[in-house]
């Protein structure tokens, strides 16, 4: 049955809220934000048509209290809940609970996230369809069936929570020894983490490239897919810069993969977007690791690259319509990058940044995109991830979207707050990540490189920032410049 929305609420915050809005409104659709108390001047509750107090800042007590969010929508007359990404988005029992309310939850359904959250019930169903995973071992008891594993794969491997994600409760095994210790530490952490001390352990692919599948599915049993982005360039397994397409899929394999992808999650009754992540050994072997149920951090990349709106799509199939946009009609003839500008000190070992952001200018223009929920005046919170922007260029080729977001990234200046700006500047002139070399060992091998800049890349000249700062100031005392 089709619907049509009149009223979502959005249950999130930061630049994925502010998005979301963008894309309601051109569909005519009317906007409620949930915010906390330390978020009630943020872009998203400015721009939306409606705002409620979820509660105090800390995420327990306002973007992760169910309850509370779905009181609110069905009170403020909303018809559908967009989740985005973290907090509540990946929770199936959420899911559930919209939908037991009257409302549309604008995401692939709860029993759904429940077997693709649980990783290794995931990757049974993957391996089960046609798609290849990591050699691994699921339903972990004791140390005994991992030293069985290790024996037969051999090492390193890697121990996972099963309900979690993010690199926490991750360990990695050099050698039997560490098991015992590496084990009960796993335990401890998923269960803190995520309710859940269940683990998993998989054969450790070393360096390869993190490459991800983008794909849409509908209610009708059709699905596509709309490409690999690359996302090797991590620390502690958080993406700094994504690029789409990868350098080191052959369109062939690209088709031969993303079509197995999108049919293995239509016959699962996946509907709406969602993302599927691969390992590419450097013997060119390909893994299968986790389906991320929910709308990605980097989908813009994917967006600027296939020119598909990936929230308007999700909008389109939860309200039981069928996917706008045929397989065919996708071409991958350009490429497009996305760096994450994070509120982080890269040269005090990535150490949080928040304050009050008193100047501000990024990079606009041709071919650049800049998704942000910040602006001048902004007081970034403390309490919340660290990501401040996304900024995205594109190109006919590689080489000019690396270009220009170098142009794009010399642009920018902030003061208030110390960001990762300059770090990318570095990144994105290295070598190995100019011709496309690079894997997930990058940022280990370069990171003192890559945060070795002088305090002019930091905060280039500040006196004329500072006069410039003087000047808005006095300018908004003005009567005829307000």
């Amino acid at each position: 049955m089709t619907k049509r929305f009149e009223k979502v609420f959005i249950a999130n915050r930061g630049e994925i809220a502010a998005r979301a809005i963008r894309t309601m409104r051109e569909l005519g659709i009317s906007t409620v934000v949930g915010y906390s108390e330390c978020d009630r001047l943020s872009l998203a509750v400015m721009m939306a048509d409606q705002a409620v107090c979820l509660g105090p800042p800390p995420a327990a007590q306002s973007y992760l209290d169910q309850e509370k969010i779905i009181r609110h929508a069905r009170d403020l007359g909303c018809d559908s809940l967009f989740p985005g990404y973290g907090f509540l988005a990946e929770n199936a029992e959420f899911a559930d609970a919209v939908e037991e309310a009257g409302m549309t939850w604008i995401g692939p359904p709860g029993k759904v996230i429940a077997k693709m959250g649980d990783k290794a019930e995931a990757r049974r169903t993957l391996s089960a369809a046609g798609l290849p995973v990591t050699p691994g071992i699921e339903d972990v008891e004791n140390a005994d069936q991992i030293r069985a594993f290790g024996e037969k794969v051999g090492y390193p491997l890697l121990i996972k929570p099963v309900a979690g994600g993010g690199g926490k409760g991750m360990f990695r095994l050099d050698n039997p020894d560490q098991i015992e210790d590496s084990l009960a530490n796993s335990r401890s952490m998923a269960a803190k983490a995520f309710g859940s001390d269940a683990i998993y352990v998989e054969k450790l692919i070393e360096n390869p490239c993190h490459i991800e599948f983008q794909f849409l599915t509908d209610s009708f049993g059709n699905g596509i897919h709309l490409g690999e982005r690359e996302c090797s360039v991590q620390r502690n397994h958080q993406k700094l810069i994504e690029e789409a397409p990868s350098t080191k899929l052959t369109v062939e394999k690209r088709e031969e993969l993303g079509r197995n992808v999108a049919r293995v999650m239509a016959e699962l009754g996946y509907v709406t977007a969602g993302t599927m992540e691969f390992l590419l050994d450097t013997d060119g072997s390909i893994y299968g690791m986790e389906v991320n149920t929910r709308i990605q951090v980097e989908h813009t990349v994917t967006e600027m690259c296939v020119d598909v709106d990936l929230i308007r799509q999700m909008v389109i199939t939860a309200a039981g319509h069928k996917l706008e946009i045929p397989q065919d009609a996708i071409q991958f003839d350009r490429h497009a990058l996305q760096c994450r500008i994070n509120a982080e000190d890269p040269k005090t070992n990535f150490a949080p940044s928040f304050g009050r952001v008193e100047y501000l200018r990024y990079g606009v223009g041709p071919f650049v995109r800049s998704d942000s929920g910040i602006y001048q005046g902004w007081e970034v919170p403390s309490v919340y991830d660290s990501l401040l922007m996304k900024i995205c260029t594109i190109g006919n080729d590689r080489l000019s979207a690396i270009e220009r977001m170098q142009r794009t990234l010399s642009e920018f200046e902030i003061r208030g707050v110390k960001t990762t700006v300059p770090m990318h500047k570095q990144i994105l002139k290295h070598p190995d990540f100019m011709d496309g070399s690079y894997t997930t060992d990058f940022m280990p091998k370069y990171l003192e490189q890559v945060t070795q800049y002088g305090d002019e890349e930091g905060m280039r000249d500040i006196s004329r920032i500072a006069a410039l700062v003087a000047e808005i100031s006095a300018l908004g005392q003005n009567p005829y410049c307000r």
